[in-house]
């Protein structure tokens, strides 16, 4: 039981880091042209001139691939205590 855990925290963590599938782009992209868009709707609401938008550091995919490395080293620590 415990070496499933750990290996599905491997598993999870790569798919994080090396984004499988694509899904952390794909949804960053979605989640900056939304926001963009309330930026400008806002901006315009007020009469402010357009700024552009910048992404907080959750709607950047680097960042979330990042998140998959502390998964990995976990599962790879499970993995040392459960076989040493």
């Amino acid at each position: 039981m415990a070496i499933g855990f750990a290996i599905s925290y491997v598993l999870i963590g790569v798919l994080v880091l090396f984004d499988i599938g694509g899904f952390i782009t794909r949804r960053c992209e979605r989640v900056q042209r939304t926001a963009a868009e309330r930026h400008r709707d806002m901006m315009a609401r007020h009469g402010h001139l357009q700024t552009t938008y910048v992404a907080g550091p959750l709607a950047q995919p680097a960042f979330l691939r990042a998140l998959g490395v502390p998964l990995i080293a976990l599962g790879g620590l499970l993995l040392l205590l459960h076989l040493g």
